[in-house]
């Protein structure tokens, strides 16, 4: 199995890679800026084994050439522009060139090269402001409502993934992910939506006075079992449904992380509030909505996510070194 991760310099593309080693594959990892060596040795200290290859999704002669040059079978298409209010006004143009367009120049390419397995990663940011519609959002019943140039480009490139699976015979598998939180996470240039856990963890640390909204996300998976989640898919090479929910399929608390960080952190202070202009994390946070139902793939693929809260706080507070290792946190 050679797997090819787009966008796999990112947060959810080095969990990935970090599960496929464990699972004796060794990943090719694409992304548009080159590797940098306090990455490169970080991945290499962590036991991450990988080829990189320096390209763009928007660029199909980068494609066809990563492709034919490491004999790819499989590509996990996490390539995105994750952009906040700021990045949306000014770049809109590119967003949609890279996360619908280049999500087109990947199926095509799949096609070409007649690849045998393609996992799109979609985002729970589709459901908008309908997100609390439901208690439990379905897969195939939920309504969506894309609101932001991000979840509108996220849900027309599923869209055009699924039409790909039934009009031209692509076996490729939409996966809505959760909120991600966990080790590697980094802000990769082209991710403005840090995790509200990272943001927190990275104020608790530096001994800060918080002040966050009681109204946030509160979807979160731990990226470890986003991995394993995208593994299981993999490892069976086919999906009975084209598209999957992988979350923990519970609401996150707050107020319980925070509590956690005060006690590692002493220093560390924090209220919440209704006021969303005295948050610290002000027009950058996604909006509060239910679980995402993981029935589907918890029956065809057998998936539990291993880590709940707790255990989640536990891994990822003992391990500092991989959680900001390439900024100047």
């Amino acid at each position: 199995m050679i797997v090819l991760i787009t966008g796999g310099t990112g947060f959810v593309g080095l969990n990935l890679a970090q599960q496929l080693c464990n699972k004796g594959f060794k990943p090719v990892l694409m992304a548009l800026a080159p590797m940098t060596l306090a990455m490169q040795q970080q991945l290499m200290q962590a036991g991450i084994s990988f080829d990189f290859f320096q390209g763009s999704v928007t660029h199909p002669g980068d494609l066809d050439k990563v492709c034919t040059l490491y004999k790819i079978d499989k590509i996990v298409h996490a390539a995105a522009i994750t952009a906040d209010g700021e990045r949306e006004i000014a770049h809109t143009k590119e967003i949609l060139e890279t996360n619908l367009m280049g999500s087109v120049e990947v199926f095509e390419c799949a096609v070409r090269h007649h690849i045998k397995q393609v996992i799109y990663l979609s985002s729970g940011s589709i459901f908008g402001h309908l997100g609390n519609h439901d208690p439990i959002i379905d897969e195939l019943f939920s309504p969506v409502l894309p609101e932001t140039i991000y979840g509108i480009s996220k849900l027309a490139a599923e869209r055009t993934a699924l039409r790909y699976r039934k009009n031209r015979q692509l076996n490729v598998t939409v996966v809505r992910l959760g909120l991600v939180y966990g080790p590697w996470e980094y802000d990769t240039g082209h991710r403005d939506t840090l995790s509200l856990p990272y943001k927190t963890y990275l104020k608790a640390k530096g001994g800060e006075h918080l002040i966050v909204s009681k109204i946030h996300g509160d979807d979160y998976i731990y990226a470890t079992d986003i991995a394993k989640g995208l593994w299981l898919i993999l490892e069976a090479g086919h999906s009975p449904e084209g598209l999957y929910h992988l979350s923990a399929g519970l609401k996150w608390s707050l107020s319980t992380w925070l509590e956690r960080l005060k006690q590692v952190f002493p220093k560390f202070t924090y209220e919440m509030t209704d006021d969303p202009e005295l948050c610290a994390f002000k027009n950058s946070s996604p909006l509060p909505r239910s679980p995402m139902s993981i029935q589907r793939i918890q029956r065809d693929f057998h998936f539990e996510p291993d880590f709940d809260q707790a255990l989640a706080f536990d891994d990822f507070i003992s391990q500092p070194s991989i959680l900001h290792s390439f900024t100047n946190h």
